[in-house]
């Protein structure tokens, strides 16, 4: 939800306890658009140049953008809504209905429009995911 500074273990499964309601117009599959990873995540990420947008959700105060590098691997990057220096970048992969990503201990899971995430297999937060076109 996931390197600028990377967020101590406490500060990652902080990132979600807030609540936020999905947008029911928009759609949980990966985009067909080939849109540009935005600039200042892509140099996050490792060989993120060259990297596509595959999805941007963004929850009452945070911001999660999946991005694709030319190599193929899927990162997911989450941050605190105007404070990209919370944001952390991690490996992802797609699901059926959503993705994947972990970070020791802390584990997110996006399905349909909400964000769940775990630490060491217990619940600590799930919010409501709203789809973006592009992140902030």
């Amino acid at each position: 939800m996931l390197i600028f500074a990377p967020l101590s273990l406490e500060g990652c499964g902080k990132m979600f306890e807030s609540s936020a309601s999905p947008d029911d117009s928009a759609t949980p599959s990966a985009s067909a658009d080939l849109q540009p990873c935005p600039s200042r995540i892509e140099v996050e990420l490792p060989y993120g140049e060259g990297a596509v947008l595959v999805k941007a959700y963004r929850t009452e105060d945070k911001q999660i953008t999946l991005c694709r590098t030319p190599d193929d691997i899927l990162y997911y990057y989450g941050e605190f809504t105007g404070r990209p220096e919370t944001g952390i970048a991690m490996p992802a992969q797609e699901t059926s209905d959503g993705f994947t990503a972990e970070n020791t201990p802390y584990h997110y899971e996006i399905h349909g429009y909400t964000v769940t995430v775990t630490r060491n297999g217990a619940l600590i937060g799930e919010e409501g995911l709203t789809v973006e076109p592009s992140p902030r």
